[in-house]
């Protein structure tokens, strides 16, 4: 998916203190400057992080709060294959969209490079489900 004119984001990554102080420090380091320039103001952290062990699972939200980023076009897919990769050991879920209100939303376990749109899979199940459960219903 391509967004056009400027580009919002909300992500939550949730992991380890030591995990996401590495991400953190990815997100810092220009690697996505190609996409757009980060700023430290995206990133917020849960209000126990600094006093987390490192192996104490918590979370921080990379946001940029309504405050679009001016974009030509941004490509959903070539973002998030790095942006993913990148977060390979935290679970990362969120949303990026336009000022059209184009939207993507997706996920990323924990453990996964790759990232899937969950309303596509929710829907898949969904009919499985609901199948599943009207054969269950004439086995009774």
């Amino acid at each position: 998916m391509t967004l056009c004119e400027e580009l919002y984001f909300e992500i939550t990554l949730k992991g380890t203190k030591s995990e996401l102080k590495r991400f953190v420090s990815y997100l810092k380091s220009g690697e996505l400057d190609d996409f757009f320039e980060i700023s430290s103001d995206y990133i917020h952290y849960d209000d126990d992080f600094d006093t987390a062990d490192p192996d104490k699972e918590i979370a921080v939200i990379f946001s940029n709060d309504d405050l679009g980023i001016e974009i030509d076009e941004f490509d959903t897919d070539e973002f998030l294959e790095v942006f993913c990769k990148a977060a390979k050991p935290l679970d990362v879920e969120g949303t990026l969209f336009d000022v059209d209100d184009e939207e993507y939303k997706f996920v990323s376990a924990k453990g996964d490079s790759y990232y899937i749109n969950p309303n596509r899979t929710r829907r898949f199940n969904d009919e499985l489900d609901e199948k599943a459960n009207e054969e269950d219903m004439y086995d009774d």
